[in-house]
């Protein structure tokens, strides 16, 4: 305080150090962060969902038009790696980096230097202590060779001793928050372009797909999956190849549940499937006679834009995979998966004028214009899989690993370790020991204990069970 004993006001940058190193603001920040994390794993991520829809279509289906724009624009659909999400990850360092510094220095002084020469009166109030003889030159001899026994560190300065063992555990909490500042470090990282990434990709049997986050293909050599009696799938897998940038085969390797293909530090699981209706070998059939005049394959997925039939050319115009009608009459896709496939084809025969015609390779018979010269028939479909990979990689992850030892390390030291300190001093042909512990009163006494018995045995006496508990 000044002269008039008003306080001196703080700068902005002294408030913000408060701010930080105050223990409130640090588990308001981690009780925001525990709910941010809740939310992410409770919503679905983007890149994670079993969908092609894009994000801007799949969310407001999923969750309604209103609460799924919401997600959208605060950006819950990408907690993980959203502005505030990280915001809340540094502030959270921030506070306990400042928390540490401002307890740092006067726990090193306490711990790692400590005073071997206190004032007695300390020494006589602590709550652990006894007295024995002093004898000889060396008073404090049986008593430090007592404590070594007992693994403690002895010093003898200024005719004083001072022993203590077990400094690691006041260090715990310190060590915990090193764990912790890795643990959020390694979740910050995901920010980093190139580091984090966790998307669905769809690769359809025989088709190549560019991984995401790599500089590798991946090949679809066909999905194979095995059912129940009921019907219900009981496994399935992906046979894959490996390509580089370059165009060559590096491995070959099958994808299973819970047996992902690991490759450059990216990983693909395999999480689901569809099957959709591949290929139609289709008939060309004269209509009067009845006879058939060729064959072709028609690829239900892409199909060609002409194909060349027995003299006939045939010409797409129009392709719905999943055909319906729109609310004004019109034809039109439901979908982009192949469950109902409408063409539109113009037919230029050899010899005459060109006409145009619908077919529907699984309703062969339903027909709009019965007086065509020729009509189609199908002869067989094939069903095509699709294999729904989830490709995961983060850089990150070791980061985390370490960070989560840490804090074990830290959380045992905390709990495990007591801090268990001894001081002595002659006075009066006596030595006066006093003891300290920060937890286990209860293990530290019967300690004392032993050792006054061993210094001292007719005026400490041990029970019977006690000596039976230590040993």
């Amino acid at each position: 305080m000044d002269e008039q004993g008003v306080k001196p006001q703080k700068d902005l940058l002294d408030r913000t150090w408060d701010f930080f190193a105050s223990v409130r603001v640090a588990t308001v920040l981690l009780f925001l962060l525990a709910v941010a994390s809740i939310g992410g794993t409770l919503i679905e991520q983007e890149g994670m969902y079993a969908s092609s829809l894009p994000p801007e279509e799949f969310y407001p289906q999923r969750y309604g038009p209103v609460f799924g724009m919401l997600l959208l624009r605060t950006g819950m659909t990408h907690a993980y790696s959203s502005w505030w999400y990280l915001t809340l990850l540094f502030m959270i360092a921030a506070s306990l980096v400042i928390c540490s510094i401002e307890r740092f220095v006067p726990l090193w002084r306490a711990v790692q230097r400590p005073n071997p020469a206190p004032d007695k009166e300390f020494v006589r109030r602590l709550r652990h202590g006894f007295t024995f003889p002093a004898t000889g030159d060396a008073p404090y001899g049986e008593l430090a060779a007592a404590l070594k026994a007992r693994r403690y560190l002895v010093i003898e300065q200024e005719g004083r001793l001072y022993a203590d063992k077990g400094r690691l555990g006041r260090w715990g909490p310190y060590i915990t928050h090193i764990g912790l500042l890795l643990v959020l470090i390694g979740a910050g990282m995901r920010a980093l372009p190139g580091v984090y990434l966790e998307q669905f990709i769809w690769v359809r049997d025989g088709e190549i797909v560019k991984v995401p986050g790599s500089d590798f293909y991946v090949e679809s050599l066909g999905f194979e999956v095995e059912y129940y009696e009921t019907g219900q799938p009981k496994s399935y897998m992906t046979h894959t190849r490996v390509i580089d940038a370059n165009g060559n085969a590096v491995k070959t390797e099958t994808i299973a549940m819970n047996e992902p293909l690991a490759h450059n530090r990216v990983e693909l699981y395999q999480s689901s499937y569809y099957a959709d209706y591949g290929q139609a070998e289709i008939a060309l059939v004269d209509r009067q006679s009845g006879a058939e005049i060729d064959r072709f394959t028609l690829d239900l997925i892409q199909p060609d834009r002409v194909y060349a039939v027995g003299g006939y050319r045939l010409e797409l115009v129009s392709y719905f995979p999943d055909f319906g009608i729109d609310e004004d009459g019109q034809p039109a896709t439901r979908s982009s998966r192949v469950h109902n496939p409408g063409l539109v084809l113009q037919v230029t025969p050899p010899d005459a004028d060109p006409f145009t015609t619908w077919f529907f390779p699984l309703y062969p018979g339903v027909e709009f214009d019965d007086t065509t010269p020729v009509r189609f028939v199908t002869q067989d479909v094939t069903t095509v899989y699709t294999s729904g990979l989830q490709v995961k990689k983060d850089l990150g992850l070791p980061v985390i690993y370490i960070g989560l030892l840490v804090m074990t390390v830290g959380v045992f030291a905390t709990f495990y370790i007591a801090h268990r300190r001894y001081w002595a001093f002659t006075e009066d042909g006596q030595v006066v020991v006093g003891g300290w512990t920060n937890r286990n009163q209860g293990s530290f006494e019967r300690e004392t204990l032993q050792i006054a018995h061993h210094l001292d045995p007719e005026r400490y006496a041990l029970a019977d069970e006690m000596e039976g508990e230590e040993r």
